[in-house]
């Protein structure tokens, strides 16, 4: 009898001490990973940019609410949504740093650690928000007659619009896929968004968690390298990594070689 492929995802509070020869693990006195900082140089600079963007967009966003046109309203509501739903998802992947928790996809020939469906699905309704805008926005100019800059910020969000469009109609085809790490009895491979990397275990010999100028789980090894963003995984740095750093230093604990028949 031929058995169906078993899968199951898994949530683990893991704590397994990390045999990784890293800087970052021998700053522990548990040997553990360090966990990288909630607040770094390069996430303050994001949260400066986005505060400029919502500064500089508010008092647009004003005038369209008050104009009392419906599609004003719509207009201003996408593009409130187009700052908030990144800057949602960038405050979870901060707080997610400190996670305990790992999410993992057994299976009998590989292991799946996936990228948080949050953050994909918000930048998925921001890119929708931007493309359909305009639409509204060009409703409320030629229609309700909304003055006050509305039509320049009309032309020029059309333009952004026509920019991202591609990349939206790529996403529903399914030219961008949820990123996630693989696993394999041979192979490291990350799968992002678009594209993908990959190396043996063999040529492996270090995992580490960078905190600057990006937070990424780093497993490398001489003339090659797997970066994996942690900002974008649903599992916590530390869990992933040592969870990783595991299976490097015990081969015997991968997935097997040959899918079960």
């Amino acid at each position: 009898m031929r058995l169906a492929r078993r899968s199951t995802t898994v949530w683990r509070q893991w704590a397994m001490p990390s045999h990784s020869g890293t800087d970052a693990a021998r700053e522990n006195p548990d040997g553990r990973f360090a966990a990288p900082p909630v607040l770094s140089k390069s996430v303050l600079r994001v949260y400066v940019l986005i505060a400029l963007v919502i500064v500089g967009l508010g008092l647009g966003l004003w005038v369209l609410w008050v104009s009392g046109s419906t599609s004003a309203r719509i207009a201003a509501i996408l593009m409130a949504a187009v700052v908030l739903l990144p800057t949602v998802a960038l405050v979870l992947s901060m707080a997610r740093r400190r996670s305990a928790v790992l999410v993992i996809e057994e299976n009998p020939a590989e292991v799946v650690l996936r990228g948080s469906r949050f953050f994909a699905l918000a930048l998925l309704t921001a890119l929708a928000c931007i493309v359909t805008y305009p639409i509204a926005l060009g409703v409320a100019v030629v229609r309700d007659g909304v003055e006050e800059g509305s039509a320049t910020m009309f032309v020029v969000s059309l333009v952004v619009a026509l920019a991202c469009l591609p990349v939206l109609v790529m996403m529903l085809l399914g030219k961008y896929r949820l990123n996630c790490l693989v696993l394999t009895h041979d192979l490291v491979t990350y799968r992002g968004y678009r594209r993908a990397s990959s190396a043996p275990w063999d040529a492996l010999d270090r995992v580490e968690i960078t905190p600057e100028p990006k937070v990424q789980l780093l497993v490398s090894g001489p003339g090659t390298a797997i970066e994996v963003p942690l900002g974008l995984m649903a599992s916590g740095p530390v869990p992933l990594a040592e969870y990783v750093d595991d299976l490097l230093r015990h081969p015997e604990r991968r997935p097997s070689k040959s899918r079960t028949n």
